[in-house]
């Protein structure tokens, strides 16, 4: 018998593997986790942006059995918003409609890019993009998003989400616009119907999922291990041979007795970003043809915005827009009614909306745990958490279990390979 503990993608891809012998517990009143779709006055929002590309085969197919036919394939419309103009992503390869003396500085910079192996994060831009398109990109993109010190975040992440084009490609992109698209999500898939909360929805279907039920505690019996859990406000137990975590890291330990202090302190010290998704419905249809858009400058509240209206037309009323912008934050709390403010205030100082634009849509979802940081000490506390996890018969799982910056794809593997390592 094995408790999984947390219905978002990685929990629902354990149990769907598993396929007998488990039981989920889910706090919420809904499957999901992150990958939820809310329905507000007929318009349809994910609790955070989504788009499903993969480079696994075996994700790929998973893709399109659970969705079938309620999918859309989509090739990237993605723009950094800059200098009141629209560069190409990935910026790199895209220099062409920005001044002439930003694009000078970024192709100097990318010939005399520094030659050493990058030690943190900072160095890598630097050493990977050259100084111009750092300061002109890179380095402010990522401060607004991370709000975290770039020279003390390591960059074990960064393969295979950012892109690095070669030399040539940069200076073909700075004299003329370039054809070419760049990383796994040139391609995306997003479902038809339902917003991204149908993918947890078919997985979910036929899974035993006990809602309203909140893990509080877990011990470490003789053979195997006990979870006390609050079903509707009644506290119960279930004992297993293993438990299956999504739980954050920082959670989960204060849910344990008798933790080392090696391991609280490992915990206390993960870092990570909270997130306010701003949710925005208007009375004006087409008002762009794009997917999403980057925002390095300072002076916008906002680090990226998304418009559901073009992942599909089901998402939103007929001559409307939706518009999905996201905030991050850390260490704070934050005022939503005054964020929703400025978020407005900045669609119309970017000129994505009209001060004549009828905003009938206008409300906010607040995450504490969205973006994991990979700080310099990652690795070594993630290891010392998992290996007294795993010693107490519980297997971490998940974006947040793992403590790993997983998109959707690997947040089903990681269930998948939780349950194969179980099974051996």
């Amino acid at each position: 018998m094995i408790t999984i503990v947390g219905a978002g993608l990685a929990g629902l891809s354990a149990a769907y593997h598993l396929g007998q012998d488990y039981t989920i517990l889910e706090q919420d009143t809904e499957i999901g986790g992150l990958c939820k779709s809310i329905k507000i006055g007929g318009y349809t929002f994910d609790y955070a942006p989504h788009i499903m590309f993969t480079r696994n085969p075996y994700i790929y197919d998973f893709y399109h059995h659970l969705l079938g036919d309620n999918l859309i394939v989509h090739n990237r419309k993605a723009y950094i918003y800059m200098t009141e103009t629209y560069v190409k992503y990935p910026f790199e390869v895209n220099l062409y409609p920005l001044p002439e003396d930003i694009k000078k500085e970024c192709i100097k910079g990318v010939l005399e890019k520094p030659d050493y192996e990058p030690k943190n994060f900072l160095e890598w831009i630097y050493t990977t993009m050259g100084e111009g398109i750092a300061k002109n990109y890179m380095i402010p993109y990522n401060c607004k998003i991370w709000k975290y010190p770039l020279s003390l975040m390591n960059t074990e992440w960064v393969k295979g989400r950012i892109p690095s084009p070669s030399v040539e490609e940069m200076r073909k992109g700075a004299e003329s616009p370039s054809p070419l698209e760049y990383g796994p999500n040139a391609e995306f898939m997003y479902p038809k119907r339902g917003g991204i909360g149908a993918l947890a929805n078919s997985l979910g279907k036929t899974l035993n999922v006990k809602l309203f039920s909140e893990a509080k505690h877990f011990s470490k019996t003789d053979s195997g291990i006990e979870t006390t859990y609050l079903e509707k406000g009644e506290e119960k137990t279930i004992k297993s041979d293993r438990v299956l975590s999504s739980i954050p890291l920082p959670e989960m330990v204060k849910m344990m007795d008798n933790v080392p202090d090696e391991v609280f302190k490992a915990a206390e010290s993960l870092i990570y970003n909270s997130l306010v998704c701003i949710m925005v419905g208007v009375t004006r249809s087409n008002i762009t043809e794009k997917h999403w858009l980057y925002f390095p400058e300072r002076d916008l509240i906002f680090n990226r915005i998304s418009f559901p209206m073009n992942f599909s037309p089901y998402t939103t009323p007929a001559g409307r827009s939706s518009i999905l912008v996201e905030v991050t934050y850390r260490d704070n709390i934050i005022d939503i009614e005054n964020v929703k403010k400025e978020v407005l205030r900045d669609l119309i100082k970017t000129r994505i909306l009209t001060e004549y634009d009828e905003v009938e849509i206008c409300e906010a979802e607040d995450f504490k745990y969205s973006y994991v940081v990979y700080d310099l000490d990652h690795r070594k506390n993630i290891k010392v958490i998992h290996d007294y996890l795993i010693e107490n018969n519980i297997l971490p799982i998940g974006r947040f279990g793992e403590w790993e910056y997983y998109n959707m794809d690997k947040a089903i593997l990681s269930g998948k390979n939780a349950v194969e390592k179980i099974k051996k």
